[in-house]
């Protein structure tokens, strides 16, 4: 299986594309921050029933899956603002021709 950066494989990434467009087709109609609030109370909606539901790991405790969840959201964030924020800094100095 072919991996990208950080180990992930094309799939995962094209999976969560898919929510990314979704969600940048309802910011024509909604602000930014609601389609952002809507998409993390879904993602922890699905994790809930996902915890729910979960057949290995079946004595962890919700604090130990909150903490699991949490930890790996700042993860992520946090991957994706370094790997963002230059093609978003580079934009906006084209836009006004500084840098």
């Amino acid at each position: 299986m072919a991996e990208t950066r950080h180990g992930i494989p094309p799939e995962f990434l094209d999976a969560a594309d898919e929510f990314v467009q979704l969600a940048n087709k309802m910011t024509d109609s909604h602000a930014r921050e609601w389609v952002a609030a809507t998409m993390m109370y879904a993602c922890a909606r699905f994790n809930a029933f996902a915890w729910l539901t979960r057949d290995g790991k079946p004595d962890q405790t919700l604090d130990a899956a909150a903490a699991y969840y949490a930890a790996e959201f700042e993860k992520m964030l946090r991957d994706n603002v370094v790997e963002l924020a230059p093609h978003y800094r580079d934009a906006a100095a084209g836009r006004t021709g500084t840098q």
